[in-house]
C-alpha cells in the first residue's frame, strides 16, 4: 500500500510539472505572438526613418599613378586603388559644370616606403593629379598631369581655375575652355594649401603653411607661414602677408577664405608645436589658435581674434556669406569640434562646441538647403542652420579617409572621392534627400 501510494505521488507530482510546463511554453507562445503583432502594428503605422543622403552612383576614376589602363585610345580610364591614396580640394564652378578634384595621391615619402622603386626626387612628378569631372554628363572629362595639389578654388567669371602644387611651391593657373595650365611660382619652402578667390578685386589668395628648408630640419623659417596674393588678371604675386608671430616655432597656416559683403579674407592660424620634440604627437599648446582678419587691398592684418582655449588645430573653414558667420574645424579638440564666429563683431558664438567625427577637414556649405557638411577622415557630420539657430542632422561613414567634399547648390548633389571602392578611386554622387528637411 505504502509503494502504491508513493508511485501515486510520485505521478502526480510529474504531471503538476507538466502542466506547469506545457503553461509556461504557453505564455511564451503567446508573448512571443504579441511580440510579433505590435512589431507588425509598428511596422505597418510607423515610417521607417528615410536616410538623408541617397546614393546615386558610383564613378571609377583614374588611379594617382600612369598606368597600364590609361592610354591614348583611353586617356581617362578607370585605375586600381594604391596605399596611402589621397584627395584633397575641389572646385566646382556652376556655369561649366565642371568639377576640379585635387588627386594628390600618396604623399612622397609613404610612396616611397610601399613601393620600393618610388624615387621621391625623380617619381614625385608623376604622383597624383587632377581630375576634371563633367556633373551633367557624369562622367571624367580631363586629366592634368599636375602633382601633389593641395587647394584648388574657381574663378568663375574668369573661367580659370587655380591649383596650388605644395610639393613645387607652384600655382597653376587653368584655363577652363581648353585645360592648358600655366604656372605661378612661389617662394621656396612656401608649400600652398588653401586657396581662396576674392572675385571683386580678382585676387587669388593662398594659405602656405610652409615646409622646412633642408631634409634634416624641422624648423619653418617665418617667411614661408604667409598668405600670397596673386593677381587673377596677370597671373603674377603681388604681395606676402607674414603670419606666424606666436610662439617660439611660428603658425601653422590653415584655410583662408574671402567673405565679399565684409570685403574681408579670413584664415585660421595655431601656434606650432615644438618640432624638436621627441614626442612625434605633441599638440600645440592650447588657447593659441587663432582667426586673422585680412584687407585685401591694402595687404594688411586688420584683426587677430584668439579662438577658445579648447580649440586646438583649427584648420577647414567655410563662411556663410549671407549671415557673415564661419565655421571652423577643430581637428585636436578632444572631441573634435566644429565652431561658429560671428565675423561682423569677430566674436565666438555662446554655445557649446558641435562634435564631428574624426580628422575633421573640409567644410563646405549648401546654402539654399542651409546644410553644413563637415569632411572628417572618419564620415561625414551634416549641419543645418536657421538663422542663428544651429543643429547636428548625423554623421555618416562611407569608408575611409572621406576628408573632402564638394556641392552642387543647383542640384543639391554631393561629390565625395573614395580612395579605396571595390578596389577602385571612386567619386560617389549623392544627393541630399529633400524630405528630410526640417
Amino acid at each position: 500500500m505504502a509503494g502504491t501510494s508513493l508511485a501515486k505521488s510520485r505521478i502526480s507530482r510529474g504531471n503538476i510539472k507538466s502542466i506547469i510546463a506545457l503553461g509556461v511554453s504557453g505564455v511564451l507562445l503567446v508573448g512571443l505572438l504579441v511580440s510579433l503583432l505590435m512589431s507588425m502594428v509598428i511596422q505597418f503605422t510607423h515610417s521607417t526613418q528615410v536616410p538623408r543622403l541617397l546614393l546615386e552612383q558610383d564613378i571609377p576614376l583614374p588611379g594617382a599613378f600612369p598606368d597600364a589602363y590609361r592610354t591614348s585610345r583611353q586617356p581617362f580610364a578607370p585605375g586600381l586603388a594604391v596605399p596611402f591614396d589621397h584627395f584633397d580640394f575641389m572646385g566646382l564652378d556652376s556655369q561649366t559644370h565642371l568639377l576640379f578634384i585635387a588627386h594628390s595621391g600618396p604623399a612622397p615619402d609613404r610612396a616611397q616606403q610601399v613601393f620600393p622603386n618610388f624615387n621621391p626626387d625623380t617619381d614625385a612628378k608623376d604622383d597624383g593629379n587632377i581630375v576634371v569631372f563633367d556633373t551633367r554628363q557624369k562622367k571624367v572629362v580631363g586629366l592634368l598631369d599636375i602633382p601633389q595639389v593641395a587647394g584648388v578654388v574657381v574663378a568663375p567669371d574668369l573661367q580659370k581655375v587655380y591649383a596650388a602644387d605644395a610639393n613645387d611651391n607652384i600655382v597653376y593657373a587653368i584655363d577652363e575652355h581648353n585645360l592648358k595650365y600655366t604656372p605661378i611660382h612661389l617662394q621656396d619652402n612656401d608649400s600652398p594649401d588653401g586657396v581662396a578667390y576674392d572675385a571683386i578685386d580678382h585676387l587669388i589668395i593662398v594659405s602656405n603653411p610652409g615646409t622646412p628648408p633642408t631634409p634634416d630640419s624641422n624648423i619653418i623659417e617665418r617667411k614661408n607661414q604667409n598668405e600670397t596674393i596673386i593677381d587673377a588678371l596677370t597671373d603674377k604675386v603681388v604681395a606676402s602677408i607674414l603670419l606666424g608671430p606666436d610662439g617660439q616655432w611660428g603658425d601653422d597656416v590653415g584655410h583662408v577664405k574671402f567673405d565679399p559683403g565684409l570685403h574681408r579674407v579670413f584664415v585660421v592660424v595655431q601656434q606650432l608645436a615644438d618640432p624638436n620634440s621627441p614626442n612625434q604627437n605633441l599638440l600645440p599648446p592650447p588657447g593659441t589658435a587663432w582667426l586673422v582678419e585680412i584687407d585685401p587691398l591694402k595687404h594688411q592684418i586688420v584683426t587677430r581674434m584668439k579662438l577658445p582655449y579648447a580649440c586646438i588645430t583649427p584648420h577647414g573653414m567655410a563662411i556663410d556669406t549671407d549671415q557673415h558667420i564661419a565655421f571652423i574645424a577643430c581637428v585636436d579638440e578632444d572631441p573634435p569640434s566644429l565652431i561658429r564666429v560671428d565675423l561682423r563683431t569677430m566674436k565666438v558664438f555662446s554655445e557649446a562646441p558641435w562634435p564631428v567625427a574624426l580628422k575633421p577637414d573640409i567644410v563646405t556649405l549648401d546654402h539654399p538647403l542651409h546644410l553644413v557638411y563637415v569632411a572628417c577622415g572618419a564620415g561625414i557630420s551634416v549641419f543645418r542652420e536657421d538663422g542663428s539657430a544651429f543643429k547636428w542632422l548625423g554623421t555618416y561613414n562611407f569608408g575611409a579617409n572621406t576628408h573632402t567634399l564638394a556641392v552642387d547648390e543647383q542640384t543639391h548633389e554631393i561629390y565625395l572621392p573614395l580612395v579605396k571602392q571595390g578596389n577602385r578611386p571612386v567619386l560617389r554622387v549623392m544627393r541630399y534627400n529633400l524630405n528630410t528637411l526640417e
